[in-house]
């Protein structure tokens, strides 16, 4: 194999390589000698000796040398001079591979594939791109490898285009289970939240209730333990109380939220409900499509849902009954919708608290979004893995730089070049500092029209009169 470039420069583990040929690029993973690294940045460098020609010159980052099949830190700087060479398929893939794999594409420029450790999908991870970019693409990648291992996956689907992603790309054997939300769809089942299971603490998922309310409405609940009840049974009852034990005033703004609970979310609630710990199952992926339903509805169903994962897992650690039996996976698409560092719902406090506590439990969490800059650091923060596409915007650069500990500032810079299905990822799953990857296209038919296929309406004139 040729020559592709030359070490001008060696300081630690980043050295600077005079390039030589065209393959090099922002991405490109070389072989030194016996060690490997990535080209984290390029730039062209006046050179001394002969004035005013310039070179072009790729700074890499030396992530190891293989050692009995292993990767181990360098000790020493490379020698200056000594010769690179692009790494090959088999090289490539050897350097990536760990005991288990998955990969959403190929390594960029190459046939090799982009190999992940999936075992490391509870350390939770995030997929951050502007619009268009290519990150719904991204994901079902992830989702449909997850699936083929047997991960059970649960979808937040906000804009209801999974269950066409997912059917084009995952293996016959992967059921698609999918829900809708309060509008029905002809041939999908419909998410139901069981009143009667529901706690006073759980109404915080739908609708704020201060502390005396709150109580009050244990109160009416304890009364209506032990038999199937709705929402209109509980609004019922604020007619009915004790006036010495609960306060006139108190039950009737109780009644009046309820009843404006049970407006907002008509056809949401019902007696018996979804069962949630059924939707884990092995190679089973649920989506939950919301796309019909307000916001306020969504991020209540959110809430609900991440308190009954986490609460189920912890559960079944503890050996108790009704536990969520297998470990999973929580995709949360739009999650600026949900855990917002100015929300103040109940979802964004349940999301936290699975970035938290969830690896202890087998819960993994996938962040989704095109506004990093709006999701709660917290979150952000306890996402080990990032899976980043095109994004411009300073803010959002900004915010990434500072809630990833596994992104540096050659990433950052480099954001805005890439393109349409290209992506760095970087940190838990990945073995290397960060990767360029090509993502598998997943072939969905669009339908084919014109943004400005406007017509001029037609006036009918009937009696005398013109009617458009």
């Amino acid at each position: 194999m040729s020559s592709v470039g030359m070490v001008i420069s060696s300081e630690g583990s980043e050295i600077d390589v005079l390039v030589k040929s065209e393959q090099v690029e922002l991405g490109t993973i070389l072989k030194i000698s016996d060690s490997y690294g990535i080209v984290a940045y390029m730039l062209y460098k006046e050179d001394e000796k002969i004035g005013s020609k310039q070179k072009l010159i790729a700074r890499v980052q030396i992530f190891g040398k293989v050692s009995d099949g292993n990767l181990a830190r360098i000790k020493r700087p490379i020698e200056p001079y000594t010769e690179v060479l692009l790494a090959n398929k088999e090289e490539l893939e050897g350097i990536l591979s760990s005991e288990s794999n998955i990969s959403m594409g190929r390594v960029y420029g190459t046939e090799a594939r982009a190999f992940l450790n999936p075992a490391e999908y509870d350390r939770h991870l995030a997929i951050l791109a502007s619009t268009g970019a290519g990150k719904s693409y991204a994901a079902a990648n992830l989702i449909k490898e997850f699936s083929s291992l047997g991960l059970p996956v649960i979808v937040v689907d906000t804009h209801g285009e999974y269950p066409k992603l997912l059917s084009k790309c995952v293996e016959k054997s992967t059921i698609i289970d999918i829900h809708t939300v309060k509008h029905p769809k002809q041939g999908y089942k419909e998410l139901k939240i069981p009143v009667s299971e529901l706690s006073a603490e759980d109404f915080s998922h739908f609708i704020y209730l201060n502390e005396t309310q709150k109580s009050a409405l244990g109160l009416i609940l304890d009364r209506l333990s032990g038999r199937e009840f709705l929402l209109q049974d509980i609004i019922g009852e604020c007619d009915n109380v004790d006036n010495d034990v609960i306060h006139e005033e108190t039950a009737k703004a109780l009644k009046r939220r309820l009843m404006g609970l049970d407006r907002i979310f008509k056809n949401v609630f019902d007696k018996l409900g979804t069962d949630i710990v059924g939707m884990v199952k092995p190679y089973q992926i649920t989506v939950i499509d919301a796309s019909y339903a307000s916001q306020g509805v969504r991020q209540a169903v959110v809430s609900y849902i991440s308190k009954e994962l986490l609460q189920g897992r912890i559960r079944k650690e503890n050996q108790m009954e009704n536990g969520v039996e297998f470990p999973l996976l929580l995709v949360v698409e739009e999650a600026h919708n949900y855990c917002s560092a100015k929300l103040s719902h109940s979802c964004k406090y349940q999301l936290q608290r699975i970035a938290s506590e969830g690896r202890k439990f087998g819960l993994g969490l996938c962040v989704i979004s095109q506004k990093p800059s709006k999701i709660d650091e917290e979150i952000l923060s306890q996402c080990n893995t990032g899976i980043y596409m095109h994004i411009t915007n300073p803010n959002d650069k900004d915010h990434i730089r500072k809630s990833f500990e596994s992104i540096n500032d050659e990433i950052i810079k480099d954001l805005d070049s890439l393109d349409v299905g290209e992506c760095i990822v970087a940190g838990a799953m990945n073995r290397i500092p960060f990767l360029v990857c090509d993502v598998d296209r997943i072939e969905v038919e669009k339908e084919k029209h014109k943004k400005f296929d406007f017509k001029v309406a037609q006036k009918v004139e009937v009696a005398g009169f013109g009617y458009a």
